[in-house]
Parts: C-alpha cells; sequence; structure tokens
C-alpha cells in the first residue's frame, strides 16, 4: 500500500509537459533531456534530480521542446525528437518565426538513434561557436609590527576551445617583501594553440615568457611544436599527454647567456571527487636538454580547489620547479604551498 502511495505521488508530481524516455528493460523515465555526451544522456527527473543513462539501453525517446542536435554527419539543427519504432527517432525541421514566435515545420525525417551525436552539446562540440572558460586565482598576506611583510600571488588560466582548435593562455605573477626587501620576484606567461586532427589527437605550437629574479633568470624564452593524445575532455574530468621539441634561450642577471634545443613532454589532469564539488587537478612539464643533460627543468603543479558560492572557489597547491642546473649560487628547486581564492568561469 504504501509503495502504491508513494508511486501516485511521484506521478502526481511529474508535470504534465514532459519529456520521455523508455528503456529496453521496459522501464519509461520522464522529465527533461538536459543533455546527450557521448554515451549518457543527462535527463532531469522531479524526483531524482540528474541522472545519467546509458544511450544505447534507450528504446525510444520523446521530447515536447526542440532541442539543438548534433548528427553523427556533423549536421546541427534544433529539432523536437519523437519515436515511433525501436532505436529510431523522428525529426523535424524547424525554424523560430520572428513575426509571432510560432515553430515552422518543414520536413520529417526518421534516423536511427545511433545517428544522434549530441543533444544540447557545447558550442566546440556542435562546431558552432567558441567555448570560452577560465580562472582567475588570488592570494597574499600582510603582516605589521615587528616584521613588515607582504606576499602576493595572481595565476590566471583562460582556454578557447572550438571543434577543431584550444588556445589556452596562462600566466602566473609572485611578489614577495620583507621590510620593504623584495624577497621573492617572478613571473611565467604562455600561450598555447592546438590544432585537432582527429577526436583524439592534436599538434599543437607553445611559447613560454619567464623571469625569475631570485634565480638569476632575466628572460627564459621557451618555443616549440609537438602532438598530443586528448585521453578525456569531460566536465567532469580532463586529461592530456603531449610532447615535442622545443629551442630555449636564457638571458641571465649576472651569468652567461646559453641557447639549447630540448624534448619536451607534459600532462595536464583534473578530475571532480567527492560527488563533483571538489576538483583534484596536476600539471607536470618537463623540458630536457638535447645537447646537455644538465640543461633540464620541471615544473609540477598538483592540488584541489573546493567550492565556496556560485563559482568563486578556494584552492591549495603545492608548485615545485627544478632545474638540473641553476644559475652559480641558486639551488636547484623552488617549492611552494599556496592557498588562494578563485573565480570559475565556464
Amino acid at each position: 500500500m504504501a509503495s502504491l502511495v508513494m508511486t501516485g505521488i511521484g506521478l502526481l508530481s511529474v508535470p504534465a509537459s514532459a519529456d520521455e524516455i523508455r528503456l529496453k528493460n521496459g522501464d519509461v523515465i520522464t522529465g527533461k533531456v538536459v543533455k546527450k555526451i557521448n554515451d549518457k544522456v543527462v535527463f532531469n527527473t522531479p524526483y531524482a534530480g540528474d541522472i545519467q543513462v546509458t544511450w544505447t539501453e534507450i528504446e525510444t525517446i520523446k521530447t515536447d521542446e526542440p532541442q539543438r542536435v548534433t548528427l553523427t554527419d556533423r549536421t546541427n539543427l534544433k529539432t523536437p525528437l519523437e519515436s515511433y519504432d525501436t532505436g529510431k527517432a523522428t525529426i523535424k525541421l524547424v525554424d523560430l518565426d520572428e513575426d509571432d514566435g510560432k515553430e515552422k515545420q518543414y520536413e520529417e525525417k526518421e534516423i536511427a538513434l545511433s545517428d544522434l551525436l549530441y543533444i544540447n552539446p557545447t558550442p566546440e562540440l556542435s562546431g558552432v561557436g567558441v567555448n570560452w572558460t577560465g580562472r582567475v586565482n588570488l592570494g597574499g598576506s600582510v603582516t605589521q609590527g615587528n616584521t613588515d611583510t607582504t606576499t602576493l600571488r595572481l595565476d590566471a588560466e583562460s582556454i578557447a576551445r572550438t571543434l577543431n582548435h584550444r588556445l589556452t593562455v596562462a600566466a602566473v605573477v609572485n611578489r614577495a617583501t620583507n621590510n620593504d626587501v623584495n624577497t621573492q620576484f617572478n613571473n611565467r606567461s604562455s600561450i598555447k594553440l592546438d590544432r585537432f586532427i582527429s577526436e583524439k589527437w592534436y599538434i599543437y605550437a607553445n611559447n613560454t615568457l619567464e623571469n625569475d629574479k631570485f634565480r638569476d633568470i632575466r628572460l627564459r624564452t621557451t618555443t616549440g611544436i609537438g602532438s598530443g593524445y586528448q585521453v578525456y575532455e569531460q566536465p567532469d574530468i580532463n586529461l592530456f599527454v603531449e610532447g615535442g621539441f622545443n629551442y630555449v634561450t636564457v638571458n641571465y642577471y649576472a651569468a652567461e647567456n646559453e641557447s639549447y634545443p630540448g624534448a619536451r613532454w607534459a600532462v595536464k589532469y583534473d578530475h571532480r571527487i567527492f560527488g563533483g564539488s571538489t576538483q583534484f587537478f596536476h600539471e607536470h612539464e618537463a623540458l630536457l636538454g638535447l645537447d646537455n643533460l644538465d640543461n633540464t627543468l620541471v615544473f609540477t603543479k598538483t592540488g584541489l580547489r573546493f567550492p565556496i558560492i556560485n563559482n568563486f572557489n578556494a584552492s591549495v597547491q603545492y608548485n615545485l620547479d627544478w632545474a638540473r642546473t641553476p644559475a652559480e649560487g641558486r639551488k636547484s628547486a623552488d617549492s611552494a604551498l599556496i592557498f588562494s581564492l578563485g573565480y570559475v568561469w565556464q
């Protein structure tokens, strides 16, 4: 009896206008289609929130309103979906009448459900437009009294993604003083353009500029090309590995300037954990001197980002920069444990 009452309550909570998917096992789910990415469709239900359903387990699908759809042949259209036969869907080519706001129907076409590549995709997946994401983090401290110290750290990254290209621009600034004497003064900026030659493989060109007064680096320029493989590129997990060749030029404050060819290896990984509320991230980049192994550089960054409210978050990370042969009188490794507040847009 209790189960019947709960079922009745669930049915009453379903809005009069609802999308519907019927699974191959006979189950019927009503609610609203949110999106379909890869082999999963996200479906919003009034009784369980967002749920994910494996696309190949769906027998029929129906939407009350037009959806933005990308087909496997890369056709993009806006259409409601209706299934009359198992494993198939009827699409309606529609447009929006600017005069009265009513939809005009032009023709219907039946396709296999397997031909539906995306439903409500982001711009870069559909190939129409640019998806722009980014973050800005700020950390620092000020102490006054027996010791007057000031520290400031600012880092930012912005990514513009289209179907075939990805542009990544990043910058880091660190400043610190102790009794009006500089104790930290460095900057690093980078730009990288990826050109996807398949769904996973891409080629890239990169350039990095770095200045670090306390490591005797007036300007280190790293320019190169290479290729990479995008293992994952999803809202909850991203991973790529890449490698190539770079040419490094270093102008020192005191030491003799140098330049040399190098091999580059890089990994960038992030993953939503604890139900998607916290993000773990890890990045590392290694430059191996081809003329001399002493010209080896390693940069790593590992940490966690915690949501605060809306697009604001807090982060804790550990950075390590290592040079096999630093300038005379300098140490090989610089490490930092960093706490900061940030803003993310996507």
